[in-house]
């Protein structure tokens, strides 16, 4: 995996994690007003705007009580153009998404709504034997897999509720470790409650 690739996807896990432990911040909240609406703010969205439930339920607050200090979003930008991740037209000084950052945002997007959904009652086992010139790339699956919510079952093997996003099996298929990854979805399996226990 190219280094410059590496640590894209190190930002792209790190930024869904910081949303998912403490919620909202100004930078994701930032991101997706830039995709919904190429400029302005999710405080004027119309109660018809077709994804306004989903933003509702993703920053866990009322659209109109989302507010940020003007500096605090300066500052975002900031970062976020120094980043690669938005960026604003000359002429007309409208700031919009790169495509690195829209697949962040889709990424966020993705990963959240995964983990919205009721389970189906099916265990899902990633198995996997990397070896140790391909570290970088087993750390990565590791992380991916954290971010899911799967748990360490043994050394190379993780066990999860959800299914691995569309998006996470190509990349895996195109990697260089695609043929040593393994997984399997289960909807009968021995110790359950021990298992269950350990996904919470």
């Amino acid at each position: 995996m190219p280094e410059s690739e590496y640590f894209f996807q190190k930002k792209r896990r790190s930024f869904t994690q910081k949303f998912f432990e403490k919620g909202l911040n100004a930078a994701v909240y930032t991101l997706f007003c830039l995709k919904d609406l190429g400029k302005g703010f999710l405080r004027d969205l119309p109660s018809s705007y077709p994804r306004f439930d989903l933003m509702k339920k993703m920053f866990g607050v009322e659209y109109r009580g989302v507010r940020f200090e003007k500096q605090t979003i300066r500052t975002n930008f900031y970062r976020l153009k120094k980043q690669g991740l938005i960026a604003q037209d000359p002429k007309q000084k409208i700031w919009y998404l790169t495509d690195k950052g829209r697949e962040i945002v889709d990424y966020i997007e993705n990963r959240y709504l995964l983990l919205q959904k009721p389970w189906d009652r099916k265990l899902r086992i990633v198995i996997f034997d990397i070896p140790e010139k391909k570290k970088r790339w087993r750390e990565w699956l590791r992380e991916e897999l954290l971010l899911l919510q799967y748990h360490q079952l043994q050394k190379s093997v993780y066990v999860g509720k959800v299914p691995l996003p569309e998006s996470l099996y190509k990349e895996i298929k195109k990697s260089p470790i695609g043929r040593r990854v393994f997984v399997f979805t289960l909807l009968d399996f021995d110790r359950k409650e021990e298992i269950l226990e350990l996904l919470g």
